[in-house]
């Protein structure tokens, strides 16, 4: 009904546009038989075959909501009964009503009673209210539509009735010559001329129209054309039109609209049989003859009367007149709208067109990519998809939100702790007892909009109450410590309807029974869902490949067999160790139960229970069981149990129409054959086991293979061990084939199959193995496809075709397959010169064999496998690339390491190129290919924690990441796949970087050490001891630094796990005089621990001596790591007097902490106290020494000894500092600067306005708390002019600086520059930091740039002052003489008894307010013999000295240029001292005369200063 009243609406609106369009163009019988479409489609409930463009197919989504609105069922408010609950049937579904008008409690669901309406489980749960349905909407209508058509059915019975028994009782025959049908005269009554009746009709005239031969002759000519017409008929269908759609106003419309046009077809007819002559006659015959009509006419009335309204009447009389012609054109314009309008109208929605099933490729999507697979981007998560399958619904807006979002939405929300305190629950202890999930409004919205269109505010809502909301956030809360995951479903089958996929699975883990999830797919390629809901398991035939298979091996010879009834033994009280217990369902309605158990005769069965009794601790009291199977000798009971397979048991339904349990164990086939066998068991009615099935292999599987509603059993055996099995059951037999010994017998070139899988989406069994050569050649490797159809075994080939040398199925971006086609190229180049043999050929390493043929190239697989999630910002993109290569002459080609090669001469499996290509996609020119070497055998994605180091050595390569941004545990399986590479690679980047990685490195290793893969980082370390990889320069120097990182992060693991076991309690406490020490357990093996008195100062001392066991064991007065003693003060005070505790007190001994009684002493040995001949001793010695510092430390913390903070390091065992605050990894660069300006500023005299540095660190060496620095060093000073700054000193000054750490920082210890490049630069340098001393001219000229801008940076910020004092004069010679012998006093050796100077100024400079003199000086030292002076030390030296005017004198300033005698063959090394004065005295390294003359005199000058200072 409702697609006629569409179709037919829209038919009456055209006719109507069409009759106003061409009413003067063409006839009005033509007009007229439009309305016979009309009533062609009111009357004939039928439409032709449905088309896009049809008016049903445009308004199909309007109809079906309008019919589904319609259909929607509500229930009563008032209950009709309440029933007790016990009454009920169990088995009532629960209801999907979309709207209802009662709703129920929370919590209690409504159920269906069928045919009485619904069902609500009262509040108590002891009883139920039934409510009786309403009546749709739909049926509502139906009654009233129905009533309708009843009355109008009456209506027109009533009307022609009294009609017809009018004309009876006043018509008279009449004589009419010519006319064939029969004429009455009717006297009275009849208001104008008609014709009436459907079988017979008749003319019936008024006695005005035979007033007149000629209006006589008008009248029988125009009822003459209705009868002709057949409008009786057409106005009795009119009739039944009105009275089936009485509500509709445009059939009311059609019926007048079509009548009148009927009236004036006849008049048209009228006139053409008349002749033209009687055009104006006829119309004065019509206009005395019908009467206007003043009110409605009778429109349920069949005859042909003239009544009309004025409108009409003068229409039809101007018609009359006019007599238009009809013009050919216009007809056949309006002949092709008419048939438009049929094509739009008559035809139907276009059904949905039948299903075509889904082809294996498509199941495996389903199943792999768009449901289960729960990882995105490489991190394992939720797959949200799943989760729309754990409710039901008809439409998306039904969806249970709660079981949708109960794990989450799947989008990482961080939630703080004031929301986790508003919504967490916590135990007494503050901690959270169970995970709390948040699901924003936003995230909701996402996920429902991505897979529905929908976002939450067009949802029903339904199960959001269960969630926690907090508008402040608006967000819902979940907490919770199980799961509803759907995580493994199966798409069993599926099929496609237009954009409608329809899948199907088998539910068991929410709501046992098939199920249909229906997905509408979308223009972008994305699936929305539209329905879950419970199906009937589905038959969908299974797609074939294309193509015919290879083989088709028919399976009628097969001897069927029946299902073996197995004997039962019974067994009592002979468990000696009971495994697990099985449920399963008999076919009798009842239940067995079933275990696995150890017999105490040693055996191991399975049985059916049939008394059992279990006691306390799992005791067994009663066992009686009928045993119907016995496990071979060789199977275990448990995982846990060495020496056998362990057995294990599954169950099975719906295999050959039984449902039932699986053994799983191991055992024979024959002698030399051993396998995995899978036994099928159901119980009968009688409850006893039947086998139903064995088949052997790796994972069996139970599947519809042919598509048919019925399941098989499909094993896959290989075709060595036994071969794989097909069980299959035809007229109600069951058959079991052995598909290796059929494939054998069918192609007999087949020389064995070595593995096979079950595919479980494309219902096959996909084999590998190898075909035999015909001429006795290397086996050719072959892959075969093997599909059943319910009669033979159809053996297909790969079936993959190619475009341009790409498989059809490859989609990836045009750079990525362009990139991959030239890899590919590259490789088939390389093959083509290359044979793949080597050997040693007259003593030379040589290609060997012969070149093949290669003429032909393809890439089968190129697809996205990772994303490199841990460095999303860099844009990685890896594409899995395989490939082969075509060749001609097959038996050149050497097979080796995992190459394969098929029939028909396409070889794969070369490892020529990478396995995969990485791509940079955040390049602006695109996806970049970046340079890469991945092996193998490391997988195609980052869940290889391998490939993932990989990644990131790759971005190491090509500059996109440094190493300190890499991941710890990506360095470390970097590094174990190529140490070589690895330690190349970071040592070409910074030391601060190297040191900062692997230190992280190094941690990590430590942190995994207990791990399946703990010991990779010592592997490789092992390996760089073992073989002579081919390290760089500063790849050696990144192993010296990897191994010192090693062996810190282990001592500081080591540590950690001391304190650790200290703080658990683990090992073993002393006491001695109410103090306790805490030693590790393991110390018991390696220590001896004594806690004893000594004497001190004649009074009695508590502490305690620890002591190498077997050293101390050897000899008791060896062996000892150290003692701790506890001294009062005054005992103290007499063996050290004042003495500093930062100092080591006798031989080794030291302060460690205080409290108010005593001074705790440390003391160490000084000699060897190991056994030196025994290396176990010396391990357990150093290892004790090691370890020494937690044990110290917790002696400290568990006494209340505040720790001396200054105590130094106590030779290895005790770094007082440790306990308050460790060192850092090493020395900061604010402690190198420091450090560097500091021991410049000092070693030079002059005082500069400005002095800076820059360096760059070449190595860091630490151990411990020790730590020595390797430096490039540039110093500066610069001093200020009446102009601006210039340079007062500079230079290049590499440096060793050592550092201790000491009181809670680093503090130099040692600072060592060398004098001469030539002679002790190696002695304090490395010889490979040695050289990038002497060769980085680069790094120096970086340098010496780096201090200018700081310099003019500096000045920039603090210029000239305009008050600048002007001396009067030039410094004195008494503080010239000053400054010379302050300087002198920091050179002389420290025992002499008294100095002198004297020099000879060479040139004097002058500044704004500086002065500066270049001089020799001669200084001297000299010892005390018997009063009188003896030379002791001197030397004569050039030397620059500036001073500055400042507040009224002259101070000296900067540093000073005393450059020392071994020099003068240098000058470059004292820029600053005048070149052609210096020439004078020393040419060309050579001193001059004038040179000697003045030694001599400066000598001179100096004793009698010493002489005179001596008197």
């Amino acid at each position: 009904m409702r697609e006629i009243l569409l179709t037919s609406s829209v038919l009456i609106l055209a006719v109507l546009l069409l009759r106003l369009a061409f009413r003067d163009r063409i006839s009005r019988r033509a007009q007229y038989a439009l309305w016979g479409l009309v009533l062609l489609r009111l009357l004939v409930p039928v439409s032709l075959p449905g088309v896009d463009f049809s008016v049903l197919s445009a308004a199909e989504p309007v109809g079906q909501a309008v019919a589904e609105r319609l259909e929607q069922r509500e229930v009563y408010l008032l209950p009709q009964e309440t029933v007790p609950v016990t009454i009920l049937p169990t088995d009532l579904p629960e209801a999907v009503i979309p709207s209802t008008s009662y709703q129920p409690e929370d919590g209690w669901p409504v159920v269906v009673d069928s045919g009485a309406g619904a069902i609500v489980p009262d509040a108590g749960g002891e009883t139920a209210t039934r409510y009786a349905w309403a009546p749709t909407a739909a049926e509502l209508l139906t009654i009233l539509w129905l009533a309708g058509v009843a009355g109008m059915a009456v209506w027109f019975l009533v009307t022609n009735l009294r009609f017809w028994r009018k004309l009876r009782r006043t018509r008279t025959p009449y004589a009419a010559e010519g006319c064939r049908y029969p004429v009455y005269l009717v006297a009275e009554g009849l208001p104008s001329p008609c014709l009436f009746g459907f079988l017979r009709p008749a003319i019936y005239l008024t006695p005005a129209a035979v007033a007149s031969p000629e209006r006589l002759g008008h009248v029988l000519a125009h009822e003459t054309a209705h009868a002709r017409h057949g409008d009786p008929l057409w106005s009795l269908l009119r009739c039944v039109c009105l009275a089936v759609y009485w509500f509709d106003p445009l059939v009311w419309a059609a019926a007048a609209v079509s009548k009148t046009d009927g009236e004036l077809a006849c008049d048209e007819s009228a006139i053409r049989a008349l002749g033209e002559d009687q055009r104006i006659p006829y119309g004065r015959t019509l206009l005395s003859l019908i009467p206007v009509r003043k009110g409605p006419g009778a429109p349920l009335l069949s005859a042909t009367t003239m009544t009309a309204g004025k409108r009409q009447l003068k229409d039809r009389i101007t018609r009359i007149a006019r007599g238009n012609q009809t013009r050919a054109a216009a007809l056949f314009l309006a002949l092709a709208l008419v048939a438009g309008v049929c094509a739009v109208t008559f035809t139907g929605a276009k059904a949905e067109s039948d299903p075509v099933p889904l082809t294996g490729d498509e199941l495996a999507y389903f199943n792999e990519e768009f449901f289960n697979n729960d990882t995105v981007d490489n991190v394992v998560g939720l797959n949200i998809h799943n989760q729309f399958l754990t409710s039901l619904y008809e439409r998306p807006e039904d969806i249970d939100l709660f079981e949708l979002f109960y794990c989450g939405t799947g989008i990482d929300e961080p939630m703080s702790d004031a929301e986790l305190q508003q919504v967490g629950s916590f135990d007494t202890e503050g901690g959270l007892i169970c995970p709390v999930d948040k699901m924003s409004v936003e995230a909701i919205d996402q996920v429902l909009l991505e897979n529905t269109g929908l976002t939450l505010d067009e949802t029903e809502g339904i199960g959001l109450e269960y969630f926690q909301y907090l508008p402040e956030y608006d967000a819902y809360y979940h907490s919770h410590g199980d799961t509803n995951y759907f995580s493994d479903v199966q798409i069993a089958a599926g099929e496609r309807a237009g954009s409608t996929i329809r899948l199907y699975y088998e539910d068991t883990f929410h709501v046992d029974g098939w199920k249909c999830v229906t997905l509408e797919a979308q223009d972008d390629g994305s699936y929305w869902f539209v329905s879950n809901l419970p199906s009937e398991k589905p038959a969908i035939p299974t797609v074939y490949p294309e193509g015919d298979p290879v083989l088709t091996i028919p399976l009628t010879d097969l001897t069927p067999y029946e299902p073996e009834a197995v004997e039962v033994t019974r067994h009592t009280g002979d468990c000696a160790e009971r495994g697990g217990g099985y449920g399963v369902d008999s076919e009798d309605g009842g239940q067995v139960s079933v275990y696995i158990y150890r017999s105490t005769d040693g055996n191991l069965y399975a049985a059916e229970i049939v008394d059992m009794e279990i006691g306390q601790g799992g005791r067994v009291d009663v066992w009686n069981v009928d045993c119907f199977f016995t496990f071979p000798e060789h199977n275990t009971l448990s995982y846990n149990d060495a020496g056998g397979y362990a057995v294990s048991v599954d169950f099975f339904k719906d295999l050959f129409g039984h449902n039932g349990l699986v053994l799983h164990y191991s055992g024979e086939l024959d002698e030399h054959t051993s396998v995995t066998f899978h036994d099928y068991y159901y119980f009968d009615s009688n409850r006893d086991p039947v086998l139903l099935a064995r088949v052997h292999g790796t994972e069996p599987a139970i599947l519809d293979l042919d598509g048919d509603g019925t399941n098989e059993l499909l094993s896959d055996g290989d075709g060595i061990s036994g071969g794989a099995q097909l069980v299959f059951q035809r007229d109600e037999q069951l058959y079991e084939a052995n598909l290796t010994d059929l494939l054998q017998a069918a192609w007999p070139e087949m020389a064995w199959w070595d593995n096979s899988t079950v595919d479980t989406s494309r219902r096959c069994l996909t084999i590998v193995g190898m075909v035999q050569d015909p001429e006795g050649g290397t086996p050719y490797h072959f892959t075969r496809y093997l599909y059943f159809d319910g009669e033979n075994i159809l053996v297909y080939q790969d079936n993959t075709t190619y475009t341009d040398h790409v498989a059809d199925n490859i989609d990836v971006p045009e750079a990525v397959l362009s990139a991959a086609k030239d890899a590919v190229l590259s490789a088939l180049d390389y093959w083509r010169s290359h044979t793949g043999a080597m050997a040693y050929v007259d003593s030379q390493w040589q290609q060997t064999g012969t070149q093949a043929e290669w003429d032909d190239w393809r890439i089968t697989e190129l697809v996205l496998t990772d994303t490199v999630p841990a460095y999303p910002e860099l844009g990685l993109r890896v594409y899995g690339l395989r490939y082969e290569l075509h060749t001609t002459t097959p038996e050149n080609v050497m097979l080796a390491g995992g190459m394969y090669m098929d029939e028909d001469g396409w070889v794969g499996g070369l490892n020529t190129l990478p396995p995969v290509l990485v791509f940079h996609t955040m390049a602006n020119s695109g996806p970049v290919l970046l340079q890469s070497s991945i092996p193998n055998d490391v997988g195609r994605s980052s869940d290889n924690p391998m490939f993932a180091g990989l990644m990131a050595q790759v971005a190491l390569e090509n500059g996109l990441l440094t190493p300190s941004e890499v991941r710890p545990v990506d360095l470390y399986y970097m590094f174990y796949n190529g140490q070589d590479v690895f330690l190349n690679l970071i040592g070409a980047f910074p030391v601060d970087e190297q040191n900062a990685a692997l230190d992280a490195m190094a941690e990590y290793a430590v942190s995994v050490a207990n791990t399946d893969d703990g010991g990779l980082l010592a592997d490789g370390l092992q390996r760089l001891e073992e073989s002579d990889y081919g390290l760089t320069e500063e790849g050696e120097m990144a192993e010296s630094r990897l191994r010192n990182a090693w062996t810190r992060a282990q001592a500081e693991a080591e540590r950690q796990s001391l304190l650790a076991g200290q703080a658990q309690g683990d090992g073993t406490v002393y006491t001695a005089g109410g103090l306790s020490l805490w030693v590790p357990a393991g110390w018991a093996d390696m220590a001896v621990v004594t806690a004893r008195d000594s004497v001190w100062s004649g009074e009695s001392v508590p502490g305690f001596d620890v002591y190498e066991r077997l050293a101390h064991d050897a000899d008791p007065y060896t062996g000892r790591v150290w003692d701790v003693r506890a001294l009062t003060r005054t005992q103290f005070q007499s063996a050290f007097g004042d003495a500093d505790w930062s100092e080591i007190l006798g031989a080794s001994s030291y302060v460690i902490g205080s409290d108010d009684a005593y001074i705790y002493l440390l003391s160490t040995p000084t000699d060897v106290q190991f056994l030196v001949e025994d290396p176990t001793s010396m391990a357990q010695y150093e290892l004790l020494r090691d370890q020494s510092q937690a044990v110290l430390e917790d002696f400290l913390s568990r006494n209340g000894i505040t720790p001396n903070p200054d105590c130094p390091d106590a030779d290895g065992c005790y770094v007082g500092s440790a306990s308050a605050d460790p060192s850092p990894a090493r020395p900061t660069e604010a402690d190198i600067q420091a450090a560097i300006l500091n021991h410049r500023v000092n070693a030079t005299a002059h005082q500069y306005n400005f002095s800076t540095e820059a360096h760059r660190v070449l190595d860091t060496v630490q151990d411990g708390s020790v730590c020595t620095v390797y430096l490039l060093v540039w110093y500066s000073a610069y001093e200020r002019t009446a102009t601006g700054w210039q340079s007062g000193t500079n230079g290049q000054f590499p440096a060793a600086v050592t550092f201790s750490w000491q009181n809670g920082g680093w503090e130099v210890t040692d600072y060592q520059e060398p004098a001469s490049y030539a002679t002790d630069l190696r002695a304090i340098f490395p010889e490979e930091l040695a050289d990038m001393v002497v060769n980085d001219d680069e790094a120096w000229a970086a340098l010496q740039e780096e201090c200018r801008a700081k310099a003019e940076a500096y000045f920039a910020e603090h210029p000239v002052s305009a008050s600048l004092l002007q001396s009067s004069s030039a410094p004195s010679e008494e503080a010239l003489h000053a400054a010379i012998l302050h300087y002198q006093s920091s050179i002389l050796p420290m025992d002499s008894d008294g100095c002198a100077e004297a020099h000879q100024v060479l040139q004097e400079t002058s500044g704004q307010d500086t002065h500066t003199f270049h001089l020799f000086v001669y200084c001297t030292s000299f010892l005390e013999e018997d009063g009188f002076p003896v030379q002791d030390w001197y030397s004569l030296f050039p030397a620059s000295i500036t001073f500055r005017y400042e507040n009224g004198s002259w101070q000296p300033v900067g540093s000073w240029g005393f450059y020392g005698s071994d020099t003068f063959d240098r000058p470059d090394l004292f820029p600053d001292f005048p070149t052609e004065t210096l020439d004078l005295y020393v040419k060309d390294g050579v001193q001059t005369d004038l040179f000697k003359e003045l030694h001599a005199e400066l000598r001179a000058e100096c004793l009698q200063s010493a002489e005179a200072e001596f008197a």
